[in-house]
């Protein structure tokens, strides 16, 4: 009796500490996205004070390549959509995640993505 009691209690543990570290994993991979935003964004602006335009890319190895980054391949898409000198919004986009976007005129990333 005293080991299904035990045997019981451990699942209930191992359940509640897989709930927790999933949430942690989660906010961990959103931190991680918006940081990478932040990132692009200053990239974007170092790139319109050099050439008076912001640059477009479609995924995140464009990106990589066109802001001169190493932005991680994995959990997210990240891409840019520009408007020549005037304005920029990056979003990072994950199946799994949640979306993020960051433009010229925001401060920190938001939930949604580009409008």
């Amino acid at each position: 009796m005293e080991m299904i009691i035990v045997v019981v209690l451990i699942g209930i543990l191992a359940t509640v500490g897989a709930v927790g570290y999933r949430k942690t994993v989660e906010q961990a991979r959103q931190k991680e996205a918006r940081s990478m935003l932040r990132l692009i964004q200053h990239a974007e602006e170092v790139r319109r004070l050099e050439m008076n335009t912001y640059v477009a890319c479609a995924d995140t190895a464009a990106c990589n390549t066109a802001l001169h980054l190493d932005l991680p391949a994995g959990d997210w898409a990240y891409s840019v959509t520009a408007s020549g000198n005037a304005s920029f919004c990056a979003q990072a986009l994950s199946a799994n995640f949640g979306n993020f976007s960051i433009n010229n005129g925001t401060a920190d990333p938001t939930a949604n993505g580009c409008s």
